[in-house]
């Protein structure tokens, strides 16, 4: 029997990406396939030294109508903020190179040219996965001209790491982030949360209307604490992401998490990658993972500038 919100529980696609942007498949997805979620996702590994992309193309840049986060993150569980990588990117018209080896977001406001993408060294496979906040991706190409060392867009290039300015309240409880902006889990929380995570908001993203995190899971049982199990709304869409942590895999997740969604608590299961769309305003969790065979990764993608949120007191049944 069909569920009543199975249509909000959306297996990751995984496919080649628009012609000329990626060398490898990735998982892929718009609107249309995240329920009308107004943004473009994109998810993979960047897996070699030499990599190019985003564009391919050296002697061209993309430009597209619309914000964009380009986020760069490692996979050693042990450690959220190593990336095991040095990687630059070129942004404006008149190019300028800006280069890193920590996990990064580089917000792209619509109309920059930017682009190619470089993996310069390597010590592992990293996460590269982005955000376009337009239904459908959209992109055009233009010439490259004379390099810049202005260092106009500098601020663009942003350390992946939890807005503690608006995270401020969670320092009332010990050791739950800490000063390199790592959350970790607490009594507060459930054991099945996070074992590290790194979340960052609006107001440290050039004030786009996003918010996004990324972590590490690896145990058993309940997400939230609380009376209602962590059901809770928001006030603007989103989109709960599951992903592996196997870069020749984009298939695997190693692990079953339960996620609830409705007032009805309609109970999902989730043992492949996926995406659970929560419309604003629709009910979702408590999540609970019932097995772990391999850590595994999650995503918050919040189209907000900041993740309000309306805990329930109880269940609603």
């Amino acid at each position: 029997m069909s569920k009543k919100y199975g249509h909000l529980v959306k297996p990751l696609l995984v496919r080649m990406g628009p012609e000329g942007l990626y060398p490898n498949m990735r998982v892929w997805m718009d609107s249309k396939d995240l329920e009308g979620l107004n943004c473009v996702f994109s998810y993979g590994f960047l897996k070699e030294a030499g990599t190019i992309c985003h564009p391919m193309k050296t002697d061209e840049a993309v430009v597209h109508p619309y914000d964009e986060a380009l986020v760069f993150a490692g996979i050693d569980t042990k450690d959220v903020i190593r990336l095991g990588a040095e990687v630059s990117i070129e942004i404006g018209e008149k190019p300028e190179e800006y280069v890193f080896n920590q996990p990064t977001v580089v917000v792209i406001p619509k109309g920059t040219p930017h682009g190619p993408i470089k993996v310069r060294n390597l010590e592992m496979p990293i996460v590269h996965y982005l955000v376009g906040l337009g239904p459908e991706y959209k992109a055009t190409t233009v010439p490259k001209k004379e390099r810049s060392n202005e260092g106009k867009y500098a601020h663009l290039i942003k350390p992946f790491k939890s807005s503690t300015g608006v995270l401020s309240s969670y320092r009332v409880m010990p050791g739950f982030i800490d000063e390199r902006g790592v959350m970790y889990p607490t009594k507060y929380v459930g054991p099945g949360n996070a074992d590290q995570l790194v979340w960052i908001y609006g107001q440290d993203l050039e004030n786009i209307d996003l918010n996004i995190s990324w972590g590490f899971y690896s145990q058993c049982g309940i997400w939230h604490k609380m009376p209602g199990g962590g059901a809770h709304v928001h006030p603007v869409d989103e989109a709960l992401i599951f992903v592996g942590l196997i870069p020749d895999n984009l298939y695997y997740l190693g692990a079953m998490v339960e996620f609830d969604l409705g007032e009805e608590a309609e109970r999902h299961m989730i043992s492949e990658p996926a995406a659970v769309i929560a419309p604003r305003g629709v009910v979702h969790c408590p999540e609970i993972t019932w097995w772990v065979d391999r850590p595994y990764g999650f995503i918050v993608l919040c189209l907000g500038k900041e993740h309000e949120t309306h805990w329930l007191p109880k269940l609603p049944f």
